[in-house]
């Protein structure tokens, strides 16, 4: 496991629990767990989106008074099923000025989408789960003529990250 920079582990839990319901997995079809999106927020929180980290903390509380009536001690403790209520009632409510849950959440649902399909140097988007997912072959220098004819699968160019078009050129990223 990765080291976390903002936020401890408990706090990676819930927003792992989180992650899971926005893109979820599916048999044949990872997801945003396994494409360790909740370490692309980690990342992001620690750096350029640290304007960010008070929102999350927010956040953060806000959903444990929504986990509170259960019982439980975090959202990642509850079953899925209350977990995702939960989720529906703050989706349903985003513009309420008092209800910063579903604003949290709309944050958090923006931050899974970049994790999942952003290039993997940024923390996310493990083994280009996301890229795999829609076809998309990654960063490259250009295309050829036949890659550019109509009709072409992208999922037949080889994948490349920024850290491989760095290494063809002998730098690092």
């Amino acid at each position: 496991m990765r080291p976390l920079f903002f936020l401890n582990p408990d706090e990676a839990r819930i927003i792992d629990a989180i992650a899971s319901h926005v893109i979820p997995s599916e048999p044949g079809s990872p997801g945003a767990r396994e494409a360790g999106v909740v370490h692309y927020i980690d990342d992001t929180l620690a750096g350029f989106g640290r304007d960010l980290q008070g929102a999350y903390r927010s956040g953060l509380e806000a959903l444990q008074a929504a986990v509170a009536p259960y019982g439980a001690r975090t959202f990642a403790d509850l079953d899925e099923e209350r977990q995702r209520g939960i989720l529906e009632a703050a989706e349903a409510s985003p513009d309420v000025p008092d209800a910063f849950l579903g604003q949290f959440f709309a944050i958090v649902c923006e931050h899974v989408v970049q994790g999942f399909f952003g290039d993997p140097a940024y923390g996310g988007n493990v083994d280009e789960i996301g890229w795999r997912l829609v076809g998309y072959p990654g960063a490259q220098w250009g295309f050829s003529a036949d890659q550019m004819r109509p009709g072409v699968d992208a999922r037949s160019i080889p994948i490349l990250t920024v850290a491989d078009l760095y290494a063809r050129v002998g730098t690092s990223a």
